[in-house]
């Protein structure tokens, strides 16, 4: 699997952890994802896989990145609200992707 790596991301993130939290239990600690929180973005990111369980590339996790950080407006989204509003949006926002 092409994951990303923290270099990688094109957004500023805090990578320290929050009172209570616990980055090597991201899909146990917290239903939400915290788009300001590097370590749940780059796990959330590279645990998405396409239709039929398809390996994303690389620059696909970031354009998804830039979706989230620039066009996804909820405060406080569930994991599977996020992958739906993406599966919903990719087709009108992707080929916007200024990267």
């Amino acid at each position: 699997m092409p994951a990303i790596k923290r270099s990688e991301l094109r957004y500023e993130y805090s990578w320290k952890v929050s009172e209570g939290d616990n980055p090597k239990l991201i899909a146990d600690d917290a239903h939400h994802l915290s788009r300001n929180e590097g370590y749940e973005m780059l796990l959330y990111l590279n645990s998405l896989t396409g239709k039929d369980g398809v390996d994303l590339s690389v620059k696909t996790r970031l354009i998804v990145e830039w979706m989230l950080k620039e066009h996804f407006k909820s405060t406080a989204p569930g994991r599977q609200t996020v992958t739906a509003w993406v599966v919903d949006n990719w087709s009108r926002l992707s080929p916007h992707y200024p990267g």
